[in-house]
């Protein structure tokens, strides 16, 4: 790569999107006894302009010219003028077509969109028909209207990781459109002089981002991890603290982001560092993040959603990946059943006791002196997972499948050290058991709407042990402190009707109707005495309404609307939302939305007498445990030109309903207490693709603040998860088959060292590099990659978001337990495909 190229590459373009975009001043137009359809879809690709004509009329017209014309109108007249055709523009689309035919004239255009190599269905790609923006549906079926009266249309076809198809469509046939991947492992086949949709998608809607999960194994890590892998490295969602088993977008609580994977939800893993994912990232097809403000379309959080689609299988000949690293074993099996069918087979395995062998360290700091030590801690983490997915589409493109999935793991922890005249003996265990499933059938009618039939199961069972005694040596004397044994039990069984109607080329009606029911079962002991048991259910009845109109060419508008009526509440909820979209020219856009959010389900926390923080599932809408209830107003902007993108997307929450169980025999606090939190932030993205290579810079500016019953009354902290500033860089180079990838996060810090009086103290900055380089080996029979990452480079002493914790040490003291996040670690990996 040039010295001026490079430099292009990682500074001049990260200043272009200053400069805005200037007028096309004429048309040039040359060719030689040429088909006119031919010359009208070149010169429609050359100048970005859309026209509508039927390809078969036009390919009997040969055309010789070569003249620059001042504007299209002009052009298409001197064509056509000796034809007995005419032209017309429609809503930026200029259409050509018999003269004497009136206009206009009703179309429907349908079509699926699919792998050009594997067979599968692209859900939620993005699609121009004549200039209007639409997206497929989880079975990659589309359908656009246009009042216009040739029976052919242009459409643009794009999705993250694939070639960008240009092609024309035909009514009353099914448009069948093939993407060609832009990494196929083929190194015979090579595809030039074509766009390539690239990592990400950013600020086409608020709050809406799209990853492509192609490219995240290519980043450092284990390469188990490496969907969430990206998804951290994206604005608004947190970085620094290596959190594993929750995400945490735009300052929300741990339980009010939902990782939906299939239509169940995935509930986060207890895993010692952010090594292993909550879902197998070998089954991943098509990601979106919510950050926040979005439509009518989701719900049940009053935080983030990512919605994962996974692989419905490739019906071409089977295939096996295998992967190994330092943690786990993954494989996959993808088995043709017929023409239209498959089986997907995955499953994943830790080494067991992984750690056993392994002493770790953490940060102990008294807190009566402030002096600080380190204790040997002996972790073990176990952990497995499967998933089975049988795919069926039909002759219609009617896409069935039926998606299991099934995981456990146990993380447990062992402390002996001497503190003054005593040992602090710590015997610490998690246990997560996980359950989801889901049928789903999508249906194509004959007019290009569809309607899309869900049920779903998941659940997840924990159990929490926790045994703290003082050991005094010199009497041979044990104290028991502590001995808790904690279950709890959350189970959830949906079932949705999902309809889409185009009642016309500017206007998308989205309505359904939704069912959930959830189960919450929790069990607490304290030395074999069962001290808390409760087993509660309730079920909610949701309707939507989402409304899309295109104003005119430039502004789109989203109204929506979710009513919810909860048996726990015994009350009808109302949750309007709306969005707008303005295009302010060919790279410039503004967009805003308001919405209100409701939870039914919370991850309560506890206080314990130490001031730690615990967590159990309950369901909200009684006296103790009111429906969380939230308000987002998300405002952005965002320029795309070539391949740089610049986006800013500022926020504001309210959150009401929180819930906090408190119990400080020491400082008189024993109760149930209710808050609520303010959130307020700032998102900028900065990217630039160069060639095959990627780089951004990702930065959130952030606070959120919380109020709860048993503060003074104007008295507000930082909440837990409040971090200020967190900059995120990555750069990813191609030089296929050799890959280098590095990424860099700095967070500001979180509060800790809590307490009920004095609130949060002193942060701890957090930093971390992480450099990897893969090679690919490609043959006719066996295509792989192997590839080494070093994490935590510069071995810095980050500190666990999760692992802030006070012991007792004396009877009215105890010590401030901290437990470092990954060191400087190598890890390898060998993937196999076959």
């Amino acid at each position: 790569m040039k010295k001026s190229k490079v430099k292009n590459f990682f500074l001049i373009s990260f200043l272009l999107f200053s400069l805005s975009s200037f007028a096309q001043s004429s048309f040039v137009l040359s060719c030689v006894n040429k088909p006119l359809n031919k010359v009208l879809i070149d010169f429609s690709d050359d100048y970005d302009i859309n026209i509508s004509f039927d390809d078969k009329m036009l390919s009997d017209i040969y055309i010789s010219i070569d003249s620059t014309f001042a504007d299209v109108g002009g052009m298409l007249h001197y064509l056509i003028s000796e034809t007995n055709l005419s032209y017309e523009l429609d809503n930026d689309v200029w259409l050509i077509y018999p003269s004497g035919d009136e206009l206009p004239i009703r179309r429907v255009f349908s079509g699926n969109i699919t792998d050009a190599i594997t067979g599968e269905p692209l859900p939620y790609a993005d699609i121009s028909c004549g200039g209007i923006s639409s997206i497929s549906d989880i079975s990659g079926n589309f359908s656009c209207i246009r009042e216009l009266l040739p029976d052919s249309m242009k459409v643009r076809v794009s999705y993250l990781g694939y070639y960008i198809l240009d092609t024309m469509m035909y009514e009353n046939s099914y448009n069948n459109l093939n993407l060609m991947p832009s990494s196929i492992g083929l190194t015979e086949i090579v595809i030039s002089d074509l766009k390539v949709e690239k990592s990400t998608q950013f600020g086409y809607s608020p709050g809406l981002m799209k990853i492509n999960h192609k490219i995240a194994h290519y980043l450092p890590g284990y390469g188990d991890n490496s969907v969430f892998n990206l998804i951290r490295l994206m604005p608004g969602i947190l970085a620094s603290g290596e959190q594993t088993s929750e995400l945490i977008i735009w300052g929300s609580y741990a339980g009010q982001c939902k990782v939906d994977f299939d239509g169940y939800t995935v509930y986060g893993l207890r895993n010692f560092n952010d090594n292993i994912s909550s879902f197998n990232p070998l089954l991943a097809k098509d990601i979106e993040i919510h950050k926040g403000g979005y439509n009518a379309l989701y719900g049940g959080r009053v935080g983030g959603i990512v919605n994962i689609v996974g692989k419905t299988g490739d019906v071409s000949k089977p295939s096996f990946t295998f992967n190994i690293n330092n943690m786990t074993l993954n494989a996959m099996a993808d088995i043709p059943l017929s023409k239209r069918s498959s089986l997907i087979v995955a499953f994943r395995h830790t080494y067991y006791n992984l750690y056993s062998r392994v002493e770790m360290t953490a940060l102990v700091q008294s807190s009566d002196n402030g002096t600080e030590n380190e204790f040997t801690i002996k972790p073990s983490y176990s952990f497995r997972d499967a998933n089975i997915k049988y795919s069926l589409t039909t002759k219609k493109n009617n896409l069935f499948y039926i998606s299991l999935h099934g995981a456990d793991d146990l993380f447990s922890y062992y402390i002996d050290e001497p503190v003054s005249d005593r040992n602090i003996q710590k015997d610490a265990s998690e246990e997560n058991q996980q359950l989801g499933g889901s049928a789903y059938y999508g249906l194509n009618w004959k007019n290009g709407n569809v309607t899309n039939l869900k049920v779903g199961y998941s659940g997840i069972a924990t159990r929490l042990i926790d045994v703290t005694n003082w050991y005094f040596p010199d009497i041979n004397t044990t104290e028991y402190k502590n001995d808790e044994n904690d279950r709890n039990f959350l189970s959830e069984i949906t079932a949705s009707v999902n309809n889409t109607l185009n009642l016309n080329s500017r206007h998308i009606l989205n309505f359904g109707f939704e069912y959930t029911n959830n189960t919450v079962q929790l069990e607490e002991y304290s030395f074999d005495v069962v001290t808390s048991f409760s087993d509660k259910s309730a079920s909610l009845y949701t309707t939507y309404l989402q409304d899309k109109i295109w104003i005119s060419q430039p502004l789109e508008l989203d109204m929506g609307l979710r009513v919810a009526y909860s048996t726990s509440g015994e009350n009808v909820y109302i949750e309007p939302r709306v969005s707008a979209n303005y295009q302010l020219n060919e790279f410039w856009k503004i967009y805003g939305s308001a919405g209100i959010y409701n939870q039914f389900i919370a991850l309560s926390t506890f206080y314990d007498d130490f001031g730690n923080f615990k967590y159990f599932w309950t369901i909200c809408g009684n006296e103790d445990v009111p429906i969380l209830n939230s308000t987002h107003f998300v405002l952005g902007t965002s320029y795309h030109k070539n391949n740089f993108t610049f986006n800013l997307e500022g926020y504001h929450k309210n959150t009401t309903g929180l819930t906090r169980f408190v119990n400080l025999p020491n400082s008189g606090i024993k109760d149930i207490f209710h808050g609520n939190s303010h959130t307020v932030g700032m998102d900028i993205l900065l990217k630039e693709d160069y060639r095959k290579h990627s780089a951004w810079v990702a930065y959130s500016l952030s606070q959120t603040l919380e109020h709860f019953q048993y503060y003074e009354e104007d008295d507000t902290r930082r909440a837990p998860q409040d971090q200020l500033h967190e900059i995120k860089l990555a750069l990813m180079l191609n030089f296929d088959p050799i890959f280098f990838s590095s990424n860099f996060v700095f967070g500001s810090g979180f509060p800790h060292d809590n307490t009920i009086t004095t609130g949060y103290e002193d942060d701890y900055s957090y930093n971390r590099l992480d450099v990897s380089l893969i090679y690919k080996f490609l043959d006719r029979k066996l295509k792989g990659e192997t590839g080494i990452s070093v994490l935590n480079v510069l071995n810095h002493k980050n500190l666990k978001y999760t692992s802030f914790e006070k012991i007792p040490a004396a009877q009215t003291t105890g010590i401030n337990f901290y437990t470092e996040s990954m060191p400087i670690t190598p890890t390898i990996y060998l993937k196999i495909m076959l």
